[in-house]
This record gives C-alpha cells, sequence and structure tokens, in this order.
C-alpha cells in the first residue's frame, strides 16, 4: 500500500509541475504567465544562471536525500519523456549498462558551451529550455487554435467576453529545434523510456553523480528476490539488473514502477545497506574520476561566463510596394528587452527557452534565426512596438539574462536608437506630408523639418529615443520600415 502511495503521489505532483510548465507556454489569455513564472525559476539550470544560490542547493540537497526527484517531478522535459513512454509497448524495458562516457562527453559539451559562450549548443542541452521551444513551438499553435474557435463560437453567441488571440511563428529556428527535440526524445522515451534522460541530459547526469550517494533509493532484498525480472520490465530507466539484484543509483529517477511491479515485496525504497564489492555495479567509475567530475561540475557553476557578439547580417535595400505585409528586418545590433545589461551578458545567460516570447503581450519578441545567439529572443516591430509600461519579459525570465525592472525603471532605459534611412522615407522621396513616426512616438523625440529646398524630412533626438520600436512598426513604408531601431550593445540609462 505505502509502495503504491508513493507512485501515485509522483504522478499526481509531476502532472501538476507539467501542467503547470505547460500553461506558462501555451496560456493565450496572458493572465497565467506572471502568476506561475515560479515553476520556471525553480529549474535546475535557469536557477544556476539566474545565480539562486538558495534553489540550487536545495535541489543539491534534496538529491543527496531522496534520489534525482528533480528529473522525476520537476523537469518538464522528463516528464514529457514519461508521456511518451506511456504510449510504447508495456514491460518492455530491461537492463543496459551506463554509458558512461558517452554521458561525460555531452556534460563535458555542455559545460564548454557555458564557458566559451555558445549559447545555441547550452540551450539545445537544457533540458528546460528544449521542453519551452517545444511547447511554445508546437503545442501553443493547437492551444490558439482552441481558444480562438472558443472566441468564435462565443461571438456567435452574443457572449463577446473572449477575444481571439493572433497565431504567429515566433522564429524559424525555435520552431525547427522545437521539431527536432519533439521527434528525437519522443522516439527515444516511446521505444527506450528514459534513453534522453540517462543518456544525453547534462542536468540528469550531473544529478546522477550525487544520486549515487542518495540516503533513499529504491534496494533490492537479496532473501525475497526470486530474479524473476518483473521489476526489471518496468524500469523505464533501464538501470535495474534483476537478474544480479543490483540498481544503478545514477540513473534512477525515482518513479516508483519497480515497487508496484514486484509481486513479492523484494523492492522498498528506503536507507541503502552497505555495498560490497560483489554488488558494486562494474560500471562504477573510480573515486578519482568521480571527484574530477563533481569539481569541474561545480567549477563551471561559479566560472564567469564568456561569450560573443551576435551577428547579423547587413540590411538590403528594398522598393517601397503597396499593400505588402511588413516583414522583419535583419540588424546589424540586435535590440534585446530592457532589464538585460547588454548583449554579452544576455548571450550568457539567455538559453533560449521562448517563455519571454510565449509572455509578450506586445509580439515584439521573436528568436533570433541565425548568428551564435540564435535561438535567443530579440525585439522585432512588425506586429507591434514595446510598450513603455510593459515588463512582462522582465518577470518571467527564469535565468537572469532579463533582470527584473519596474514601468519608472524602464522608462529610462535606452535599449537602442531610431535611424533613418532618408533614401527610403517617403516624405523626402515622395514629399508626402507622413507624420506616422512623429505621431506614434511615446517619446516625443522625433520631429519634422523643412530644408531650405522645401524638402521634408525628419530628426530624432537620439540621446533621449528609448529604442521602443513604435516609428518602425507605424511606418508605412514596405515591406520594411524606413525608421528602424538599431540595439545598443549595453543599454544606457538616460
Amino acid at each position: 500500500m505505502r509502495d503504491d502511495m508513493l507512485k501515485k503521489a509522483r504522478l499526481l505532483l509531476a502532472g501538476i509541475f507539467l501542467i503547470g510548465m505547460l500553461l506558462l507556454f501555451i496560456d493565450a489569455g496572458g493572465i497565467i504567465p506572471p502568476r506561475f513564472a515560479f515553476l520556471a525559476k525553480i529549474q535546475l539550470v535557469p536557477a544556476i544562471l539566474a545565480g539562486s544560490a538558495v534553489t540550487v542547493a536545495l535541489w543539491l540537497l534534496l538529491t543527496c536525500i531522496f534520489g534525482r526527484i528533480y528529473c522525476s517531478i520537476i523537469c518538464p522535459l522528463g516528464v514529457f519523456q514519461d508521456v511518451a513512454a506511456y504510449f510504447g509497448k508495456k514491460n518492455r524495458f530491461h537492463f543496459t549498462a551506463g554509458k558512461i562516457r558517452l554521458r561525460i562527453v555531452f556534460l563535458a559539451i555542455f559545460i564548454a558551451a557555458f564557458l566559451t559562450g555558445l549559447p545555441v549548443v547550452f540551450g539545445i542541452l537544457e533540458p528546460y529550455s528544449a521542453f519551452g521551444r517545444l511547447a511554445a513551438g508546437i503545442l501553443a499553435p493547437f492551444w490558439s487554435l482552441g481558444h480562438n474557435a472558443l472566441a468564435y463560437l462565443s461571438e456567435k453567441s452574443g457572449y463577446l467576453a473572449i477575444a481571439s488571440s493572433p497565431i504567429w511563428i515566433k522564429g524559424t529556428s525555435a520552431l525547427a529545434f522545437a521539431i527536432l527535440t519533439f521527434g528525437l526524445v519522443g522516439y527515444l522515451a516511446f521505444r527506450g523510456g528514459r534513453t534522453w534522460c540517462n543518456t544525453l541530459c547534462p542536468a540528469g547526469t550531473a544529478l546522477g553523480f550525487l544520486a549515487r550517494f542518495s540516503f533513499l533509493r529504491p534496494r533490492i532484498s537479496a532473501d525475497a528476490c526470486n530474479r524473476c525480472g518483473l521489476c526489471e520490465m518496468s524500469c523505464k530507466a533501464s538501470c535495474l539488473d534483476g537478474k544480479n539484484r543490483r540498481i544503478d543509483a545514477s540513473r534512477c529517477v525515482v518513479c516508483f514502477n519497480c515497487l508496484g511491479a514486484c509481486k513479492y515485496g523484494a523492492i522498498k525504497y528506503s536507507l541503502p545497506a552497505a555495498a560490497s564489492k560483489e554488488t558494486r555495479r562494474n560500471d562504477e567509475p573510480p573515486d578519482r574520476v568521480r571527484r574530477n567530475l563533481l569539481t569541474a561540475v561545480f567549477g563551471a557553476l561559479i566560472l564567469p561566463i564568456s561569450s560573443k557578439a551576435l551577428e547579423a547580417s547587413e540590411p538590403k535595400e528594398e522598393t517601397i510596394p503597396a499593400l505588402t505585409r511588413k516583414t522583419r528586418q535583419p540588424k546589424r545590433i540586435p535590440v534585446i528587452p530592457p532589464g538585460a545589461w547588454g548583449l554579452r551578458e544576455y548571450s550568457a545567460r539567455c538559453t533560449g527557452c521562448q517563455l519571454c516570447v510565449s509572455s509578450c503581450p506586445n509580439r515584439v519578441l521573436a528568436a533570433s534565426d541565425s548568428g551564435l545567439g540564435m535561438l535567443q529572443p530579440s525585439l522585432s516591430f512588425e506586429r507591434g512596438y514595446c510598450r513603455v509600461n510593459c515588463v512582462t519579459c522582465s518577470t518571467v525570465c527564469p535565468t537572469g539574462a532579463i533582470r527584473p525592472i519596474t514601468a519608472e525603471e524602464k522608462t529610462a532605459i535606452q535599449i537602442g536608437r531610431a535611424v533613418v534611412d532618408r533614401s527610403r522615407c517617403i516624405r523626402r522621396t515622395r514629399d508626402v506630408a507622413c507624420t506616422a513616426c512623429i505621431r506614434n512616438c511615446p517619446a516625443g523625440v522625433i520631429n519634422p523639418i523643412e530644408k531650405e529646398d522645401h524638402t521634408k524630412d525628419i530628426a530624432v533626438d537620439l540621446e533621449r529615443c528609448l529604442g521602443c520600436g513604435a516609428c518602425e512598426y507605424f511606418c508605412p513604408v514596405r515591406p520594411t520600415g524606413a525608421i528602424t531601431v538599431i540595439g545598443n550593445v549595453r543599454h544606457h540609462r538616460l
């Protein structure tokens, strides 16, 4: 009975956390993200990047006591694997030797990307961010479709409280990696359970080193076990060797499946007995190797992070066809959200999870599709502009890439500067009295001028420009505006 309750409690908590994480990324109403952002901030790697020592210490302590409960309950990609594995053939698992060398290689790649400023590699391997892109890129559009269908039916019935929400691709590269993650991780889980979690995931490998010494863990009683193999076939982590009565604690995700599968009560979740040489795992690395690996992992958490500036191609000259949709304009220096210190710090901390993109009510954040900053969000003004009173992205960012700021602080932060392409501005080229950018500038820093030759022009006060993008959004020139915002390498306080 106790064993069954442990499994049900784990499933309940895992379901609650998974649903909460999904709502963070797919909520169409814009109400859920600010309330549930703590679910993202308690994730292990984001907590490390944000410098949350209390959260990191808590997970390390809990792992030392209970084993890898983080992987089985809190990590959304881990729970997603359980969902995918549920639809596979039952009792299909079997023990496999831990691929310790492969796990170390991927952990080393992860740490190297962390230290050398390769956010693309770092973000792809980080489990929370991989799940975030999956939810935002694949599940969110279907959620919006259902929401819009409900809004349509509501309108037809005369109840107008439900408004439709736009459906748009928040970055080609982010969508591509989301599809790749869904296909690869889903297939591995459907076929072999926690294969990704126990072979490729760096967070799982790092926690696995501590889980080897956890106080509580599933252990097999040699007196009660008859080597029937039922427990091994139910172990989705493939870490239970029924024939030799041993469990690889570094890969065990504490799912409690083995406890319920054993008909003889031979497996208990309890304090481990002292391991003898006969029962020690054959693939256990020497103590010296383990100490070196742990030193490398914890050293990576405190060393300063270096990164490179993001690169983007120069904008191309465009014609001005009428009634065309405004397209995203590549920028030499991307515009990053208010609250970020600058490109260097932002690139080092952002894992491209797309939570800020999903939460942005103004639809100005989108994942970059090129350069070292691929997958990292930047401001794009073809669908809206960054409103002065909105600080949503700074409240939900779990890694500290975007620091929390108030609306008052935002009014004094310059994230970029508006630059006019006079060869395309219709005030000059067509002698049209266009005042779109002048009238819609929240800071009032764009002014009309008339030159000596009676040609109309505009002037931007670059010292007071906030870089909000209202001028670029409202500019009628297509397919890209004649006035654009160029990002600051470091944000300035006015």
